[in-house]
């Protein structure tokens, strides 16, 4: 489903099934100048259902699988500039910075309790740009603790992916 005319919204399953409006970080999509967002990522092999995953923390490329292969550790959990997608299907790039020099927000961006984040296939760095590729949407409800320094982990339970592409398979229930 294509979502146009629609700044920093993208559409997706909502928990009960019905379809919501997710709001991303960054400039809105379609602006002036920009056409990136920013997201918070999890590795497609770590987002099982109802699992534990770190969405952002020092430990990212040790705590999170990709069915590429392992990530740099200079890779914390943080995508500064993730393209517009337009819909949920097919395969997306996004590249960031290493560690917190990614700017990570002060505090988390939920929408009903729920953070979204993308599901990373694979993540490489080269020089100082880190790039990744992402299959699908999911929501994590995220654990207390949560600050923009690496050292202060996201953390929280998977619930679903949204677009049913990748990750965890299906939309939650």
């Amino acid at each position: 489903m294509k979502v146009r005319g629609i700044p920093r919204l993208l559409v997706g399953a909502a928990l009960t099934g019905l379809v919501i409006l997710v709001p991303l970080l960054g400039p809105a999509a379609g602006s002036a100048g920009a056409a990136s967002t920013s997201w918070f990522v999890i590795g497609d092999g770590s987002a099982t259902p109802q699992s534990t995953v770190e969405f952002w923390g020092a430990q990212w490329s040790q705590d999170n699988l990709l069915s590429g292969g392992p990530a740099p550790s200079s890779f914390k959990g943080f995508a500064d500039n993730v393209p517009a997608m337009g819909d949920c299907s097919g395969t997306f790039t996004f590249t960031t910075r290493p560690g917190d020099s990614s700017a990570p927000p002060p505090s988390l961006p939920l929408m009903d309790g729920i953070v979204h984040v993308l599901i990373a296939t694979s993540i490489t760095k080269s020089g100082s740009t880190i790039s990744g590729t992402f299959v699908d949407i999911g929501a994590v409800l995220p654990d207390p603790g949560y600050a923009a320094d690496p050292g202060h982990a996201g953390t929280g339970t998977f619930l679903g992916s949204l677009c049913a592409n990748g990750g965890g398979g299906s939309s939650p229930t």
